[in-house]
């Protein structure tokens, strides 16, 4: 080949990397964009008018009582519930006998959009459908069976904040169902032999901490971490210490709880604190759009600039059909597949310092079979992560019933 035609072809390999990286910078500073959303409307419930007397005191927390400190708590201020090991400190008898008491003297206001907001913190109300649960436990099941024991299936349902950081006494006026019962039915319709990853009793022990957004039907990095703990105990790895991690805080966040509640003003902005892999620069990401464009991207990516609502992309640039990770300070061949939806996003970069390759699939996007996808790349591990509204989504059931061949 002449040296022309190699530099003509050179030549184009870099335009197109930057004409890419400037669409890619110029859709995330926009206001608009892609994330997946798993809100389900759960009924015509009028929004109630706002109460002028509503009560604005903050009480102190006390043995009896204490404000819902997932409203206040910010998560530099966490940093103690976590040992040198990276794990949750070890709580005294009378401590894990009950859970944190939660207090709130707020009004709750319900939306059409089936939403709950209670003073600054909105929710998203839950119910559990039997019919979709069952499917559901199907396909997980279906796609355990196919992966025909050459990768080992860990499944893992997250609870959702209506089913932990909501006040204790508040819990039957928002007309959420509960979740820790829907997990428990789910689990006992599988058949398989998959590793199931439960996170209800984590999250209640730690649900006075800033593990889920105010304005956003998702977790928060804080909140993932204490999920990546469980995955590590799960798999027999030792997890990091979250001291360890370099951190950056993104403020000014207004997710899909600010857009369902009419841009209520009462709803307080929240702030993205963001963990970086310890392995640095050895990390590199690329992930293909619907349209099969290859992006280089960061892992964790600057968000500063970006739309308000789109603040969440910060982690692995939001949701697209495929994303491949790779650390190159890991030679011994291990990978891993993330199947999940949105709320996978902010878990996934914990696992960059575990794994030489981590792939993450987005199954609402991303068409092919999982098991013919794990034979090729010689997967160890499958990651399978919904968040607890997936599950009765029949929608987003029947696309991850699609992939589990």
């Amino acid at each position: 080949m002449k040296k022309k035609t190699i530099y003509l072809i050179l030549g184009v390999m870099a335009v197109a990397i930057v004409i890419g990286s400037r669409i890619y910078a110029s859709n995330r500073m926009s206001s608009t964009g892609t994330l997946g959303d798993e809100i389900i409307s759960v009924g015509n419930v009028s929004e109630k008018k706002e109460d002028k007397k509503e009560s604005t005191k903050s009480g102190q927390h006390n043995k009896k009582s204490s404000v819902q400190k997932a409203e206040a708590k910010e998560p530099q201020k966490t940093e103690t519930a976590v040992t040198s090991s990276g794990t949750p400190k070890e709580k005294t008898q009378e401590q894990t006998d009950t859970y944190p008491k939660l207090h709130s003297n707020k009004k709750v206001h319900l939306y059409a959009s089936g939403t709950a907001r209670i003073g600054d913190t909105a929710y998203e109300q839950y119910s559990y459908v039997e019919s979709i649960a069952k499917t559901y436990a199907s396909v997980v099941d279906k796609m355990n069976k196919n992966l025909n024991k050459k990768s080992k299936l860990y499944s893992c349902i997250v609870p959702t904040s209506a089913g932990i950081t909501v006040p204790d006494n508040k819990k039957t006026k928002i007309k959420s169902g509960d979740q820790q019962k829907a997990i428990q039915k789910i689990v006992k319709k599988y058949k398989g032999d998959q590793t199931v990853i439960s996170l209800y009793d984590t999250f209640m022990k730690h649900r006075d901490e800033y593990i889920y957004f105010r304005t956003d039907h998702h977790w928060t990095p804080l909140g993932a971490f204490y999920a990546y703990i469980e995955f590590c105990n799960a798999k027999g790895i030792r997890a990091n210490n979250i001291l360890q991690y370099k951190k950056k805080t993104f403020k000014g966040f207004k997710g899909t709880f600010y857009r369902d509640t009419n841009n209520n003003k009462t709803l307080r902005a929240d702030n993205i604190q963001t963990f970086y892999p310890l392995s640095g620069k050895k990390i590199s990401m690329y992930y293909k759009t619907v349209q099969g464009q290859k992006i280089h991207a960061p892992l964790i990516d600057n968000v500063s600039r970006y739309g308000e609502s789109l603040k969440y992309c910060a982690f692995i640039s939001g949701d697209n059909p495929l994303t491949v990770i790779k650390n190159k300070a890991i030679k011994d061949g291990s990978s891993c597949v993330v199947v999940k939806e949105s709320f996978g996003n902010v878990f996934v970069p914990y696992l960059a310092d575990h794994y030489q390759n981590v792939y993450v699939i987005d199954y609402r996007y991303w068409s092919g079979k999982l098991s013919s996808f794990v034979q090729k790349k010689k997967v160890q591990d499958v990651i399978l992560l919904n968040n607890i509204s997936m599950t009765r989504n029949s929608y987003l059931v029947s696309k991850l019933g699609g992939i589990a061949g």
